[in-house]
Parts: C-alpha cells; structure tokens; sequence
C-alpha cells in the first residue's frame, strides 16, 4: 500500500459477502466503518477518507480476520 503513502484521499472497499461483522474496523475508525444494531455486515460511513488516516486505514486492513477491507486511490476502479 506504499503507493497511497501521499495520497490526498483514500477510497475504502469493503466486501460485504466477506464481513463477518467482527467490528474490529469500527474500533480503530468509527469515522470510516459502522457495526449497525443487528446487522450481519458492517457498513463504509465514508467511501473516501482522508490520506491523513492512512496509518489507521491500513491498520483496519491488516487486522480483519476476514480480509473484506481494501484501499486504493479514488480515481482507480474495481
């Protein structure tokens, strides 16, 4: 993820037919990612976050048991 390391903003994906909802990413950014009251996924709050919360994004990334967390820049497409 060195490529995103200056980046302004940072588009964050989140697979939902891989969340397990473990909430983990809502612990580290509330901002970024939701555990609604009986929901079987978490949910983006934001799609693009800001490069200054990089650290943490790619802390998310790192420990989510499922892998359903990724990161690229905005302009860039799935």
């Amino acid at each position: 993820m060195s490529d995103l390391k200056h980046a302004e903003q940072v588009a964050v994906h989140l697979d939902t037919s891989r969340c397990r909802a473990y909430g983990i990413c809502v612990g580290i950014l509330p901002d970024v990612f939701d555990l609604p009251k009986g929901s079987p996924v978490a949910v983006l709050r934001l799609a693009v976050a800001d490069g200054e919360d990089l650290e943490d994004l790619e802390e998310a990334v790192f420990n989510c048991p499922a892998q359903a967390i990724s990161l690229s820049r905005p302009e860039e497409t799935r």
